[in-house]
């Protein structure tokens, strides 16, 4: 009897040692990724990434063609297309290869991802069958997640609360 109260004793010490490990790695991981996340959104945040994303989203296609790709348009405007484009896509590497979670990127810029990417896309394929290169292929992939879902449900799923501001009386 007294045996078996200590196999039971030694198995629970070893089920709660595996446990506090594995959380000590989780907390490890997720400390040594918290600079990548803050510098990701704080690229969001800058004036010219806003800027970027505005002349994409209403000027771009209304003022260049897709076809022959982006390389050959005014630099000012690869710079546009290359700053969202490759931070997106740089995100969608780290999505990919779970660096950081999918649910934290599609709440985070869910809708933003595909609206971009339907705008982006005609010029990088016209990219991709030029040169024939791979360019924003992680992009893509990230606009096909973010497509699947809806920040809507990615915020529902986290369990986020909405407080409404309160209704006075006059």
């Amino acid at each position: 009897m007294l045996n078996a109260i200590a196999l039971v004793v030694s198995v629970g010490a070893l089920g709660t040692s595996l446990a506090v490990a594995r959380r000590q790695l989780r907390l490890a991981h997720n400390s040594n990724l918290l600079p990548i996340v803050l510098d990701l959104f704080r690229e969001t945040r800058t004036l010219d990434f806003s800027q970027s994303m505005e002349y994409i989203r209403d000027q771009l296609t209304g003022q260049h063609p897709a076809d022959d790709g982006y390389r050959n348009l005014p630099e000012e405007v690869k710079v546009h297309i290359r700053r969202v484009g490759l931070f997106y896509d740089d995100i969608g590497k780290l999505v990919t290869h779970g660096v950081v979670d999918e649910q934290l990127i599609l709440g985070a810029y869910g809708n933003a991802i595909p609206r971009t990417w339907d705008t982006l896309a005609p010029f990088v394929y016209a990219e991709r069958e030029k040169y024939r290169n791979l360019t924003m292929v992680y992009f893509e992939d990230l606009a096909c997640r973010a497509s699947a879902t809806t920040m809507q449900r990615v915020h529902a799923a986290a369990g986020l609360r909405a407080r409404p501001p309160e209704q006075r009386s006059m």
